[in-house]
C-alpha cells in the first residue's frame, strides 16, 4: 500500500479538493484507492489526527470549538476508523488529507504523528503540497480570516519554502511534493485534475465529473469585507478567530448582496501587491531549492535584492484592499431594507457605519486615487 499525504496548506484549493475526493469514495475504492471516512457528519477531511502533534492550546480554530478532551477523543476514534477501514479494504492506495498537517514542519511532537503513519503499514508515503503566489495567497487567507475576526491577517503566514524544508527535515526518507497552485499550471485547470493525474490518472477524467459544483470557501468582494470587519470590531472586538451565527447570517446577506452585482472579486493595493510579491526571498528560495516558479513573477528583481518595502497603514481592509465607495454605499443601503436590519443593535450599528464612512470619504477618496 502506498499512503499519500496531502498537507494543503490553507487557501490552496484543500476543500475543493476534499470535497472531490470525498464525494468520489465509493468510486476510488473499486479501484482499490481509499478516502477514509472521517466519521464525523459534514467533514471531508481528516484534520483530527493533528491531535497527534497539535496539543489543544494550538489546535486549528475550526477545532477549537470542541473541548479538549472531544479533541483528543475524535483524534484516537479518527486514527482506529481508519485502521478498520485499511483493515476492510486493503486498498493499493490510501490518501489522507488536511490543510493542518501543514503545521507538523514545526511541532514539537512530529515524530508521533510520523509513528503513526508508519504503523499503518505502507511500503512507501509521498507528501504533497501546493504552492500559491504570496500576493494571492495573503488576499485570500486573510479574507477567509474576517469570518471569524475583525483582524485582516492571513490564518496562516505564506512561508512555502520553510515548510518544505521542515517538512523534509522530518519525514526523512520519504518524498515531498511540491506542485504550483495556478489554473493555468495544473494538470486539468484544477486541483482535483491536478491531484488525480498524479496519483490515479486513469480516474482523472471520471473524478474531474464528479468534481462538486457547489464553492468552496467562496470569494466575497471588497466592500464585504469592509462590513464584515467593522461589524467583528463594534460587536466581537475580544473574539479573534471565533465563529457565531450572527456573523454568519450577515455574510451570507452579504453574499446574496454580492451576488445581484456578479460577485466582483477584491483587488489589492498596487502597493501592498508589489510588498508581498517582492518584499522578501521567499519566492525566489522556492524556486532555487524546489523547482517552483511562479508564472510572470519578476524573479530577477528578487535575485537583485531589488526588495519592496512595507506600505504605511493600518490594518483596515480599505488600506489594503481597492474599495468602490458607490458599491459600499449601496450595500448598506441593501442590508438597510433587508429583515436583517429589524434587529435593533443591527439597524442602529448601520446608521453608525453611514455615519463614519462620511467622516472618512475624504480620506477614502484620496486611497482610491492612488489605485
Amino acid at each position: 500500500m502506498k499512503l499519500v499525504i496531502h498537507v494543503g496548506p490553507p487557501k490552496t484549493g484543500t476543500t475543493a479538493l476534499q470535497r472531490a475526493l470525498y464525494g468520489a469514495r465509493h468510486r476510488l475504492l473499486a479501484h482499490q484507492i481509499l478516502y477514509p471516512e472521517p466519521g464525523r457528519r459534514k467533514r471531508h477531511n481528516h484534520g483530527e489526527l493533528c491531535y497527534t502533534f497539535l496539543p489543544f492550546d494550538q489546535a486549528p480554530r475550526g477545532m477549537k470549538k470542541y473541548s479538549e478532551r472531544d479533541y483528543i477523543q475524535s483524534g484516537k476514534a479518527l486514527m482506529r476508523e481508519i485502521e478498520h477501514q485499511i483493515e476492510s479494504h486493503k486498498p493499493d492506495l490510501l490518501v489522507l488529507s488536511s490543510e493542518w498537517f501543514a503545521r507538523l514542519y514545526k511541532a514539537k511532537d512530529s515524530g508521533k504523528f510520523m509513528a503513526y503513519l508508519e504503523a499503518l503499514s505502507p511500503k512507501n508515503i509521498e507528501f504533497v503540497l501546493y504552492a500559491r503566489r504570496p500576493s494571492e495567497f495573503f488576499l485570500s487567507s486573510s479574507q477567509q480570516r474576517l469570518r471569524a475576526a475583525s483582524l485582516f491577517e492571513p490564518i496562516y503566514p505564506w512561508n512555502f519554502d520553510v515548510l518544505v524544508d521542515g517538512l523534509k527535515d522530518i519525514v526523512g526518507q520519504y518524498p515531498v511534493t511540491v506542485r504550483l497552485f495556478d489554473r493555468k499550471s495544473m494538470i486539468g485547470g484544477s486541483i482535483v485534475s491536478d491531484f488525480a493525474a498524479l496519483y490515479f490518472p486513469r480516474l482523472a477524467e471520471e473524478l474531474k465529473a464528479l468534481e462538486t459544483k457547489r464553492p468552496a470557501n467562496e470569494s466575497f468582494s471588497a466592500e464585504t469585507m469592509v462590513l464584515l470587519q467593522k461589524f467583528r470590531r463594534a460587536f466581537y472586538p475580544h473574539e479573534e478567530d471565533v465563529f457565531n451565527e450572527r456573523t454568519r447570517k450577515l455574510l451570507r446577506r452579504l453574499q446574496k448582496i454580492d451576488a445581484k452585482d456578479g460577485n466582483p472579486r477584491p483587488k489589492l493595493r498596487s502597493t501592498w501587491k508589489d510588498y508581498l510579491d517582492y518584499g522578501h526571498s521567499g519566492a525566489l528560495d522556492l524556486r532555487d531549492k524546489h523547482g517552483v516558479s511562479f508564472p510572470d513573477f519578476d524573479y530577477a528583481r528578487l535575485e537583485r535584492q531589488d526588495f519592496a518595502t512595507k506600505p504605511d497603514a493600518n490594518a483596515d481592509v480599505a488600506n489594503i484592499i481597492v474599495v468602490d465607495q458607490e458599491r459600499l454605499n449601496r450595500q448598506i443601503d441593501a442590508l438597510s431594507r433587508s429583515l436583517w436590519a429589524i434587529r435593533p443593535s443591527n439597524s442602529k450599528w448601520l446608521r453608525d457605519v453611514r455615519r463614519c464612512l462620511k467622516e472618512d470619504r475624504g480620506q477614502l477618496r484620496r486611497h482610491l486615487s492612488e489605485c
